[in-house]
Parts: structure tokens; sequence; C-alpha cells
């Protein structure tokens, strides 16, 4: 139960809490939500209902919201009361067995728990008022802008004009939070497929017809997890949308070393168009936008075009960045939505894929790459009057067919035509033809080879449950720092994702934690004891600022090491870890993490372009291969900046 509570005892703690505003019997009244909010959860810890799953995630967010307008309140807002006075009654609806149910032709709010960081986090919705339960709906789910200040008490949503736009068209409509102004990506693209997911446990909705949509840098989300998973959403339609950050931020690709290019092509739509394939596509832009301008959508429509894709592209004349400032662009976009349903069986679908956590088009799912930190390839077509699949792969070890959805004519066994030769397998009983081109890595050994959900970067330690582990074993001194570095990390991700991190010390961590989470450990094995317990299995030996990797060593007050790498004490989580100077001093709360691959051995007194900590002047950052080992080849040694 100390993990559980932890969320609630740091929002208490959290500085933009404090309780100056609060009157007495405010306060009295938040501490009482607060400890019903706490009983509820823990008596149906153990049996959630479905009052329990809608309810009090909701309450949570009451509860939040009221510690934040008592803290002096937004917009000369301070007044708690409604808030209290509704998180009260949504524990007493769970207590009664009573779903909340949001109201019709309103815009408003619902709210899950993360499992990530336990946080709670809301999302908006717009029910029509003919929905019925009784049949399947289409949804909407639109990503929203880049707004500096938003808030759970200021969150980026539509107008009422926009809403009607959706009830017209006969959809639902969920706009996600995204963690603030995550881009959606990390735990922003998580936070859409988890409101996603929840929501669908309320609603009744068609998983056919899906439809992402968004303007600006949800445009740009719009374009990047459309393009992530081919054969999830029947349509996607960009509005404003960024596709290319070298490009927008006018960097020169030259001047990254190649585990940063890596990086940033990861996240650029541009990088991925063979996985537009198959995928029905409709792009707006302005034509003098200058905030991101047209050439954005133009060079991915033209690229999706070059590849024998069709796409559509409307281009307002003479306008700005502001076209979604109307309801012109909804009713373009979700006008031609609508009119998709998902094909989950198209006989020619591609990918390129830069993670095995983005490696399913429509039936195909990559499994093991033959090597790490460059692009992969894949191209799948059913041919020969479905007898016959032919596939041209690169950099592509292992991949599977569902042959539950690919439209191969059912058979006992297949032919596959490789570079390598024809091949003749089966099926095997779970319904999926595995074709290896080349030896996966890690199967039963140390480490385990690169997968799913454990192949990095650092940021992809933080999409499944984890808690800090701080460091206590050092001296007076050494444990102040990491106590320091700790509640740093905290209060960024904090400003970063909107959450509550789980923390504990070295000493409290549980065999029960272990099994749970991904560690993120602060300090050395001389001052952290977890980390002394799996040091001999790191590929990265670690002293007080110095770090020796492939029988180099680099040593210095001024150095920093992240690290993310499979726990030697759950191989099935990560352990992430900060020894010597924080990362990302100058960066952003918006991107501390994501420009990090699966090791930095960095210098926090010299930055480079993008305000990111230099890597050290013949030193190291770069990936681990496939099977999590360390390769010169895939590590960057060079003065950086």
């Amino acid at each position: 139960m100390r993990i559980s509570l932890l969320a609630i005892a740091f929002v208490l703690a959290c500085p933009a809490f404090a309780q100056d505003a609060a009157t007495p019997d405010e306060d009295g009244k938040i501490t009482q939500l607060r400890s019903a909010v706490a009983r509820a959860e823990l008596i149906s810890a153990d049996e959630p209902t479905a009052a329990s799953r809608v309810n009090l995630p909701l309450a949570r967010l009451k509860l939040k919201k009221a510690m934040l307008r008592r803290s002096g309140g937004y917009y000369g807002i301070t007044s708690s009361a409604d808030d209290v006075a509704d998180g009260m009654a949504l524990v007493d609806m769970t207590e009664q067995g009573q779903v909340y149910e949001a109201p019709r032709r309103q815009l408003t709010e619902l709210a899950y728990i993360a499992e990530s960081d336990g946080s709670v986090q809301p999302y908006y919705v717009y029910i029509p008022e003919s929905y019925t339960s009784e049949q399947a709906w289409p949804l909407i789910v639109f990503l929203h802008g880049y707004v500096p200040t938003i808030s759970v008490l200021d969150p980026w949503v539509l107008s009422e004009d926009v809403c009607r736009v959706a009830e017209d068209k006969g959809c639902l409509l969920l706009i996600p939070y995204g963690r603030r102004n995550s881009d959606f990506q990390g735990v922003g693209e998580k936070d859409v497929f988890d409101s996603i997911d929840h929501f669908m446990s309320i609603f009744n909705v068609d998983p056919a017809r899906i439809y992402l949509s968004g303007v600006s840098m949800g445009g740009m989300g719009s374009w990047t997890i459309g393009l992530r998973f081919p054969g999830y959403f029947a349509a996607v339609a960009p509005i404003s949308g960024q596709t290319d950050m070298f490009r927008w931020w006018r960097w020169e690709r030259a001047n990254f070393p190649p585990w940063k290019q890596f990086l940033v092509d990861w996240d650029n739509a541009l990088e991925m168009v063979p996985n537009a394939r198959g995928q029905s596509i409709f792009v707006q832009h302005g034509e003098n936008d200058t905030l991101i301008p047209v050439i954005e959508s133009r060079s991915m429509v033209q690229a999706i075009q070059d590849m024998g894709e069709p796409v559509e592209y409307y281009e307002f004349p003479e306008a700005s960045h502001f076209i979604y400032w109307d309801t012109e662009c909804y009713e373009n976009a979700w006008s031609k939505q609508k009119l998709v349903t998902l094909d989950r069986s198209p006989e020619h679908v591609s990918m390129r894929i830069f993670s095995l956590n983005y490696a399913t088009s429509f039936w195909v799912t990559v499994r093991s790459l033959r090597k790490w930190g460059q692009p992969a390839s894949i191209e799948a077509r059913v041919v020969d009057g479905g007898t016959r699949l032919d596939v041209r792969a690169e950099n592509v070890a292992v991949f599977e067919v569902d042959m539950r959805t690919c439209p191969l004519t059912k058979a006992d066994q297949y032919e596959v035509g490789t570079a390598g030769g024809p091949l003749t397998l089966p099926a095997n009983t779970d319904g999926k033809l595995v074709v290896e081109l080349g030896p996966a890595c890690g199967q039963g050994t140390w480490p385990p080879g690169k997968s799913r959900g454990l192949c990095g970067p650092v940021e992809d330690v933080f999409n499944a449950p984890f808690i800090l582990v701080q460091g206590t074993s050092g001296d007076l001194a050494q444990s102040q720092e990491i106590a320091r570095q700790t509640g740093t990390w905290m209060e960024e991700w904090e400003a970063f994702a909107d959450g509550e991190a789980r923390v504990c010390t070295d000493a409290e961590l549980t065999d029960e934690d272990i099994e749970r989470f991904n560690l993120v450990l602060f300090g050395t094995p001389e001052t952290n004891s977890v980390m002394r317990r799996l040091a001999a299995q790191l590929p990265v030996t670690i002293g007080d600022h110095r770090y020796t990797v492939l029988d180099k060593t680099y040593e210095g007050d001024q150095l920093g090491l992240v690290m993310c790498y499979p726990n030697p004490l759950n191989p099935s989580r990560y352990v992430l870890i900060y020894s010597g100077q924080l990362h990302g001093r100058k960066l952003s709360s918006n991107h501390k993490h994501d420009m990090i691959p699966d090791f930095l051995i960095f210098d926090s007194t010299r930055f480079t372009t993008g305000d990111t900590e230099a890597a050290v002047c013949g030193g190291w950052g770069g990936w681990f291969d496939v099977d999590w080992m360390p390769k010169p080849e895939l590590t960057w040694e060079g003065d950086e900046g």
C-alpha cells in the first residue's frame, strides 16, 4: 500500500499545492475528500467494479483540481467547493454501485489512472444526444495543439461549434490531454491509447471506425501516431502538422552524431512514409502558414503519392496557421473520415521501423532485427490469387504474419517468397506464420534480446510502471546530493507529464517492487545498494563520476551517465540509471527524455544543438545492439559540439 498511496502523498507535498489561499473550512473539506477517495480506492483495489473504474479516477481528478485551486487559483478562480462536492458525490455513487454517466451534448471530462506513474490523467468527451449503447458508434480522437499554460484547470479543448460538427456527423468525440505538451510522443502517445481504452470500456465504440485528427502539435501527433500504428485507425487527418524536425528547426543533419540523427528520424513522419500504405489519409494546411510552413504537408503528401498510394490534400488559399479556429477544417476532415471503415486485410502492406514498439502494419509484425541503431523495412504482398506471399525486407531477422487477418487463402502450409529464395512454412497453432530471415538474439540467455517493450531508448522506461529508487548508502553529503537530484527529477516529471512519480529509498525497495516496476536508480554502486546488486551484470562499469565501456574509461566531476538496460534482477523489466551529473539542465520540461539513446556519457558543462549536453570529448553515446551488448560500430566517439 506504500506505493499506491505515494501519488496522493506527492500531490500533498508538491509546492504548487501550498495551502496559503485556503480557508480552514475549505482545507477541512479537501482533507475529507482525500480521505474518502483513499478509502474507496482501498476497498475497490481487490474487486474493482464498473462504478469504481469510472467514478474513482474522476473523483481523484476532482481532488487534484481542488488542491490546485486552493494554491491560489487560475484566472481568479480560487474556490474549490464545486470540485470537492463533485468528488464526494462520485465517491458516494461508487459506494452505492452507481456508475457516473457523462452528460449528452456538452463537453465534459473523464479520467483514468495511468499505470506508468499511478497518476490521474483527464480526457475530454462529447457524447451526442442520440447516443445509445445498443449499437457501436464511430469515434473521433482529436489531438490538441501546443499551449504553454495548459493544465487540468485550463485544458486545450474544442469549442461548442466544433463539438456540434461531431454531433452532426453522428460521432463520439474524445480529446486526450496528452500529458500537457508532450508532442503526443512517449508518455503522451501512451496517454492517447490509454484514454481510448478507458473510453471504450464505458461506451460502445466500433473499433473499425476510430478516426484520428489533430491540429498543429496535434497535427504532428496525428502523423506520427497514425504512421506508427498502421491498421489501428480507420482514417487519419493531420491539420497544420509538422513532418520533419530537421527542416522545421533548421538543424543540420551533419552536425548530429549518428545516434542523435536516428532519434530525430524516429519521430519524423517523413521517415515513415512506407507506413502510409493501406491507410486513408486526408491532410489540410494553410498556404501562408508561417509557424509550421506549408512545405511540411506538401512534402509529405508528395512522398506518399510518389509511393503510388492515394492521399487527399486540401490547402486553404492565403490562409495562416490557424485554420483550425474555424469549423471548416473539421467539417472537411470528419465528413471524409466518417465515410471510411477500417480494412484490416489489405493485400499489400509496408513499413519502415525504428523500434520494435512500432513494428506492426496490419497483419505483419516484425519481432527481431539484425542490427540496432539503423532503420529496418518490410514490404509484404499477397499474390497469385491469394496463394503466395512475397516479402522484401531489410535489417529484419524475424517477422510473423497474423493469418486471422492476412488475405492469404487458408491452407496447411504457405509459400513465402523472399530475397533469399522461397520458403514453405506452416502456420502455428495460434494462427501466426513465423518467418525467420536471420537468427534471433537472446533466446534464453543473458542479456535477453531486444523485444517489444524492452528495446530502449531511455524514454521507453516510462511507458510502463516505474519507481524511482534514491540511493542512501553513501555518506551524508552523497546522500543529500542524490536526494536533491531525485527531487529535481520528480519536479521535472510533474512539469512535463503532469504526473506523480513513485519513489522509495534503496533500503525500502521490496522484491514485489522489483517484480512490478521498472527501476529508476539514482547514484552509484557505492551509494545505491540496489545498483550494487546488479552492477556486475551491466555493460558499463560505474564509479564516482567515472565510467568504463568497451575498455575505455572517462572520468571527471562534470560527467554524468544515463543508461537503460534489462534489469538483471528481473529481465522482463528495465533498469534506468542516473549517475554523476543529472542530465537535461538546459532542456525544456517537454524534452528531458526524448534525445537520449540507450546510454549516454555526457559533459554537463558543454551544450550542443537543442541545448542537450554534449557527449564527452572522445567519449560515447549510442545504442546497445539487438543482444543488449555494446558494439564499437553502434557508439559514437568524437567531439560533439
